[in-house]
């Protein structure tokens, strides 16, 4: 008998961004691994995507099956009234200083959209799964947030048919990072966690991305037992890694941030030390790169610091460029957000920064799951925004390295960091699946 699965994911090629890229590499691993993969998502021509990346269309695992359905949106609105980049980067990151429409904005999607503006997706695809589950007799169901409305969809699918449904929690709903810049009203965030509530009780199994988060969606409800959610990491696509890419050693000592990146994740730390290791090494030369989302006053304090001279800003690339890029600097930057939370957020990204074997600086809370997971790999080094003296030395140790041949020995434990690969992680996805 076919084992079959339906993955329901409203953000699916050709958007771009982290949560696209997790779920098409899981759903090409699971064709690959003889699985008939069935993939519900949103009609482009009515979705509303805040980044878009043409090249992973061709990155389609050839046996999967994609369909699609309309849906029913307030973005036409939202364009109408605040202006046509109404629809934020992801975490705000394009928003510095929002104005008072932006403000308007943001307080009427959190207290007029819940869970979010995505909601009208439901009546769509609860009849196009329906259709789908009895003609190709699908017993499993995986329902991919955010955003978290898609949930419910699964919830309505489960009600009406005997299948398996698993709720993956890629970021987090009512603790998610940006959750305050969005003006709830005390009564909708008591509704709004209602929801979130709802869906980790009612779902067969949940899905997140570190033992934090388990942890704190453990808190949720006392209806929740600990097996009742599994850690899948987000993990990196080992095709997109190979030991074949090569490139040549650097004229310039070159420090790569890849992603989106706001004012909240304060980064000054790095910039200052950085600032002094460049005053101290005047021979050499620098490169400070940014791919991705930049917001203004990250800028604004590069200036500040004077690096705008090595400072290089790409803008967003497709993920297969960004990946380029990785392989093509010395150093890889990370930084947590500053929030309430800081210490469990675990940026996408680390998987391929661990994936490409350069050092890495981590800027966050030495107690951050980023920390451990970057030292159990002995792929960097993980400073708080009170370290400035040490991440100088570090610099500087890496610095001396690099100009005995113009580049850095590969870091990192291979066994360890191959645990992340999206090959690997694929396996305990299909251990949670019903294979019957």
């Amino acid at each position: 008998m076919t084992k079959s699965i339906l993955i329901i994911t409203y953000y699916w090629p050709p958007s771009g961004g982290a949560a696209v890229q997790r779920w098409l590499s899981f759903a090409n691993k699971l064709a690959e691994a003889g699985w008939e993969v069935h993939l519900l998502t949103v009609d482009e021509r009515f979705a509303t995507y805040q980044l878009r990346d043409e090249s992973l269309v061709a990155a389609i695992y050839p046996g999967i099956q994609v369909h699609t359905t309309k849906t029913s949106e307030p973005f036409g609105i939202y364009k109408s009234l605040f202006g046509k980049n109404s629809i934020p980067k992801p975490a705000f990151a394009d928003q510095t200083k929002p104005t008072f429409i932006k403000k308007a904005s943001r307080f009427i999607r959190g207290n007029f959209f819940i869970p979010d503006p995505r909601k009208g997706w439901k009546k769509y695809a609860v009849a196009k799964g329906l259709q789908l589950i009895d003609q190709h007799k699908i017993k499993n169901v995986i329902t991919a947030g955010p955003p978290h409305s898609t949930h419910f969809i699964g919830d309505a699918l489960r009600q009406q048919r005997p299948v398996k449904w698993i709720a993956d929690f890629h970021d987090l709903w009512t603790d998610v990072i940006y959750y305050n810049m969005l003006y709830h009203l005390p009564f909708v965030k008591r509704l709004d966690k209602r929801m979130e509530r709802f869906i980790l009780e009612r779902a067969d199994l949940v899905l997140t991305v570190g033992e934090k988060y388990k942890q704190k969606l453990l808190q949720k409800s006392e209806l929740i037992s600990t097996e009742k959610i599994s850690i899948m990491r987000i993990g990196y696509d080992e095709t997109l890694f190979q030991e074949s890419i090569e490139t040549t050693a650097n004229k310039e000592f070159t420090i790569t941030y890849t992603g989106s990146i706001a004012d909240f994740y304060q980064p000054q730390v790095f910039f200052k030390a950085l600032r002094e290791v460049v005053d101290k090494h005047l021979t050499i030369a620098f490169k400070l790169r940014f791919v991705g989302v930049l917001s203004q006053g990250i800028r604004e304090n590069i200036i500040i610091e004077n690096l705008l001279p090595i400072f290089e800003e790409t803008g967003y690339v497709s993920h297969k460029q960004s990946i380029q890029y990785l392989y093509e600097s010395d150093v890889l930057l990370l930084v947590n957000p500053v929030t309430k939370d800081e210490a469990m957020v675990i940026p996408g990204k680390i998987y391929e920064y661990l994936a490409v074997q350069k050092p890495i600086i981590n800027i966050t809370k030495k107690d951050a799951e980023t920390a451990a997971i970057i030292e159990s790999c002995q792929s960097g080094k993980t400073f708080e925004r009170s370290d400035q003296n040490a991440l100088e030395d570090y610099l500087n140790e890496l610095i001396l390295e690099w100009c005995k041949d113009g580049k850095l020995s590969p870091v990192g434990i291979e066994q360890n960091i191959k645990a992340y690969s999206r090959r690997e992680i694929t396996n305990t996805i299909i251990q949670c699946l019903d294979e019957e």
